[in-house]
């Protein structure tokens, strides 16, 4: 089903089936591969950028603060002291390390081979770039901001299902793909999908994806309600009631069935 076009060529599509949003046209698996081994680059913090070795020894005297805190929103969800997790997708590590620093056992998956060697060796930390080499029994495993680059977004469901625990959740931050957003705010809507996000991912999608697995599934312009994250059960399926934020995040158990 189309939902919108834009520079002629490039168009929106709807998944009747799944209800996924994906551009058209596709990319292949083989050119994001080499695509986001070096050529990936956004105006985003620091994400991509390689600092100095001075700017490093900076943000490593403040913990990264610049950063979104993402600590409070994992300890909302998993109530215990030793947390176990990776960061799939972590570029070259800063949120690796900067949680690592407030005691969390926390490693990395990054594609691009550079900038994981590149974090690795300026801030001492652990990134693995082949998915067989991530750790198996983890609480949790989470992105921001990844899944909609992903060439097969089940694969990296099925990923998490062999590397989590029986009751490890699945955590992933994403542009809110939803219709309510869509109606607050055309124009950034129509913004964010295409040549970087070739999928848009919105609730119905997240729900189906989990439909046989507990989910909470908010949406937020930053903050989230951390109250909503410690009201959950772990054995529900929760959608909030406000569905218009600027960014989806997906909460699951996929290794546990309702």
């Amino acid at each position: 089903m189309l939902i919108g076009t834009k520079y002629l060529i490039t168009s929106l599509l709807k998944c009747k089936s799944c209800g996924l949003l994906h551009r058209h046209p596709k990319d292949s698996k083989e050119f994001l591969k080499k695509f986001y081994q070096k050529d990936y680059q956004v105006d985003v913090q620091m994400m991509t950028d390689l600092p100095s070795d001075n700017q490093i020894e900076k943000l490593k005297s403040h913990n990264f603060s610049e950063l979104r805190d993402y600590l409070p929103i994992i300890k909302a969800l998993i109530n215990k002291p030793d947390i176990r997790m990776v960061d799939y997708g972590c570029s070259w590590g800063y949120n690796v390390f900067k949680l690592k620093q407030d005691g969390v056992d926390v490693t990395g998956f990054e594609l691009s081979v550079p900038r994981a060697r590149f974090g690795e060796e300026k801030l001492g930390i652990i990134i693995a770039t082949q998915e067989k080499d991530i750790r198996k029994d983890n609480d949790l495993i989470y992105s921001s901001h990844v899944i909609e680059h992903l060439y097969a977004i089940q694969d990296f469901i099925t990923l998490s299902r062999q590397k989590l625990k029986d009751d490890g959740i699945f955590m992933a931050f994403c542009p809110n793909g939803s219709v309510e957003y869509r109606k607050r705010d055309p124009d950034t809507y129509k913004v964010t999908w295409g040549s970087l996000h070739p999928n848009y991912l919105d609730i119905e999608f997240a729900s189906n994806m989990f439909k046989k697995n507990p989910y909470l599934l908010l949406t937020s312009d930053w903050p989230y309600n951390l109250e909503k994250l410690e009201k959950w059960d772990g054995r529900s399926q929760y959608i909030d009631e406000d569905r218009d934020g600027y960014e989806l995040l997906i909460v699951a158990k996929p290794n546990v069935e309702i």
